[in-house]
C-alpha cells in the first residue's frame, strides 16, 4: 500500500489515474485541508477511490497505525501542510518528494533569482522590504532572530529539516534536482526520473493531430511574477506585428491583483487592441483553440514552469521562446528539442514559424518522453521502487 499526500488541485485526477493503473487498490490518498476548509473537492473526482481529507493539526502516525501496510508515502510537492505532518513521522517509512515546481522555487536560497530587472522592479516597488525579507529567509541565524522576535512560525526550518528526511526527489528535469542540491548541499535524496502526464493528458486526445499555424503569441501562463512579463513586453515594444496578430496573455491563475494590472496596462500601452489578457478560467477546449491559433509562444520564466503550456506548443508545433537560465530550458536542449532563447535568438528567427524537419524533431522526442506507454512505464517503476525491501 502507497500513501499520498495531495492538494485539491486540477492536476490530481490525472495522477490518480496513472497510478491506478499501474497500483489499482493499493492507493490510499490524503487530500490536505486547512481546518477551515469544508469537506468538499473543487477538483479531485474519483468518487470510487479512497480519497480521505487530511485536516492541518491531524497527526499524520495515526495513518500509518491504521493501515499497516503503508511500505511508502509519496508527498505531490512539499507544502508547510506536508512538512509539518511529515516531521512528526514516528516510523521510519520510504519519502518520495514528486516535485511541483513551487515548492523548490519558492525556497529563499532560490526564488530571489527568478525575477527579470522590470519585473524585480515592480515587485520592490510594491513591498520596500522585500529585499531585505528575501536576505533575512536566506539565511538560518537571521531567521531564527526575526522570526522568534516576532513569534510567527518559521515555516523555512521546518521546510529545510523535512527535505533532510526524503528518500527521493521524484522528477524528470534533472536540471530542477541539480539546483535544488546545489543551493541545499546537505540533503541526501536521490534523483529518481519520471514523467507524471503523457502527451494525451498535456495536448488532449481531440488535438493530437492539430497544427499550431496562426499568427498570434501567447505570452506567459498565469498572472504570476516569474512569467516576467514586464520584462517580455518592453523587449518586443519595437516589433512591428502583423495587423491580424494577437497578443493572449493568460492572467486568470494567480491572486496578485496589482501585477496582473500593471501586466494588461503595459501591453495595452504597447499593443493596444491587440492586447488580449485571458482573465477567466475556460474550458480545456476553448484554451486548446486558442494555442492551435499562436504560431509562437514566450515563456521569459527564469525557472520551471508552465510545462503543460510548453510540452503542448511544442507539440503542435509553435516556436518556443524561453530564458537561457531556466532549468526547463536546459532540459529541452538536452533532449534535443528546438526551443528558443529570447534574448540571443529572437533577432534571428523573430516570429517566423519553425520549419517541418523542426516540428517533426520536436514531435518525436516528446513521444519518446511522454508517450502514454513511457510515462506508464516509469510510474511502474517508481511503484516497485517503492515495494522494494
Amino acid at each position: 500500500m502507497i500513501l499520498h499526500l495531495m492538494h485539491d488541485e486540477k492536476f490530481c485526477d490525472n495522477i490518480i489515474d496513472n497510478f491506478e493503473k499501474v497500483n489499482a487498490g493499493n492507493n490510499k490518498y490524503l487530500v490536505f485541508k486547512a481546518d477551515k476548509d469544508k469537506g468538499i473537492n473543487r477538483f479531485i473526482s474519483h468518487p470510487e477511490l479512497t480519497c480521505e481529507f487530511f485536516y492541518e493539526h491531524e497527526n499524520l502516525n495515526h495513518q500509518l497505525a491504521a493501515t499497516p501496510a503503508i511500505q511508502g508515502i509519496i508527498a505531490h510537492s512539499i507544502s508547510p501542510f506536508f512538512a509539518s505532518a511529515i516531521s512528526g513521522l514516528s516510523k521510519k517509512v520510504k519519502l518520495y518528494w514528486i516535485v511541483w515546481g513551487y515548492d523548490i522555487y519558492t525556497l529563499p536560497k532560490i526564488q530571489p533569482v527568478l525575477y527579470a530587472p522590470r519585473t524585480q522592479s515592480f515587485l520592490f516597488g510594491q513591498k520596500r522590504w522585500l529585499s531585505l525579507h528575501w536576505t533575512i529567509n536566506k539565511y538560518k541565524p537571521f531567521r531564527l532572530l526575526f522570526y522568534t522576535a516576532r513569534g510567527k512560525q518559521n515555516v523555512w526550518d521546518l521546510l529545510e529539516s523535512v527535505h533532510k528526511q526524503i528518500d527521493y526527489f521524484v522528477s524528470y528535469i534533472r536540471e530542477d534536482y541539480e539546483l535544488f542540491k546545489k543551493k541545499y548541499p546537505d540533503t541526501n535524496c536521490k534523483f529518481f526520473d519520471a514523467a507524471f502526464f503523457n502527451l494525451d493528458q498535456y495536448v488532449g486526445e481531440g488535438f493530437m493531430d492539430g497544427k499550431a499555424d496562426g499568427k498570434n503569441i501567447l505570452l506567459g501562463n498565469s498572472n504570476s511574477p516569474e512569467s516576467n512579463h514586464l520584462d517580455v513586453i518592453q523587449f518586443l515594444k519595437d516589433v512591428r506585428l502583423e495587423d491580424e496578430t494577437k497578443v493572449y496573455i493568460p492572467l486568470s491563475y494567480g491572486d496578485n491583483n496589482a501585477y496582473k494590472q500593471e501586466v494588461i496596462k503595459s501591453a495595452e500601452q504597447v499593443w493596444g487592441l491587440r492586447s488580449f489578457p485571458l482573465l477567466g478560467f475556460m474550458p480545456r477546449q476553448a484554451y486548446i483553440e486558442i494555442l492551435l491559433s499562436c504560431g509562437v509562444g514566450i515563456f521569459y520564466h527564469h525557472r520551471q514552469q508552465a510545462m503543460g503550456n510548453i510540452i503542448a506548443m511544442l507539440w503542435l508545433g509553435a516556436r518556443i521562446y524561453m530564458a537561457e537560465v531556466n532549468p526547463a530550458f536546459q532540459f529541452f536542449r538536452r533532449l534535443g528539442i528546438h526551443v528558443f532563447d529570447l534574448h540571443s535568438d529572437f533577432q534571428v528567427y523573430g516570429l517566423s514559424a519553425l520549419t517541418e524537419s523542426q516540428i517533426t524533431t520536436n514531435r518525436a522526442i516528446l513521444t519518446e518522453r511522454f508517450s502514454a506507454e513511457k510515462v506508464e512505464q516509469d510510474y511502474g517503476h517508481l511503484i516497485r521502487n517503492i515495494y522494494e525491501i
